[in-house]
């Protein structure tokens, strides 16, 4: 099975996105690489939900040209310009897919639900949690209620000069009993 991680900045109050849906509260702190090129480039597939590829669309370019990307929705396709394969298949459906085709590491790129959905199958084994400083009071957040509990050991913590709150965690592959 390969190896899938999440990677994702959140506010000190457990946000992805402000209460207008956007990401425009963490511009001020982009200037940093904080590992992301060394991230991406071991990356084979990423996967998100609707309202992440909507918001990726945004951007003047694809920022996953040469990874194979997953939009996970049971809605309409967005669009059809080839960039992502829009999939109503269950986490473990995709994360088998891509161990037939020989893609070895997958980044859950959010929201709350792809992420969840990932968790909930046991297929998370790391994750890396940027924690913004800032309060957004309100808005999308990252952690949606889940039907299993995993332990987590943190491998690392960093604080960046700029306050932002890096966190490494290997999660273990079995959920915890009675869960």
């Amino acid at each position: 099975m390969p190896e899938v991680v999440v990677h994702i900045a959140h506010s000190l109050d457990g946000f992805i996105a402000d209460r207008d849906g956007s990401i425009d509260w963490l511009k001020p702190f982009e200037a940093e690489d904080y590992g992301w090129e060394a991230f991406v480039a071991k990356i084979d597939a990423v996967v998100m939900g609707s309202t992440t590829y909507r918001q990726c669309r945004r951007f003047p370019d694809w920022p996953y040209r040469g990874k194979a990307a997953f939009v996970m929705t049971k809605g309409a396709r967005i669009d059809e310009d080839g960039l992502a394969v829009f999939d109503d298949r269950t986490a473990t459906e995709i994360a088998l897919d891509c161990e037939r085709a020989g893609l070895r590491r997958i980044w859950v790129v959010g929201g709350g639900g792809p992420i969840r959905a990932f968790l909930d199958a046991g297929l998370v084994r790391r994750m890396h949690l940027f924690q913004i400083p800032v309060v957004l009071g309100d808005g999308t957040p990252l952690w949606r209620p889940g039907k299993k509990a995993f332990e987590a050991r943190t491998v690392r913590t960093t604080v960046h000069p700029n306050g932002v709150a890096e966190t490494v965690a290997a999660i273990a592959p079995t959920p915890l009993a009675g869960r």
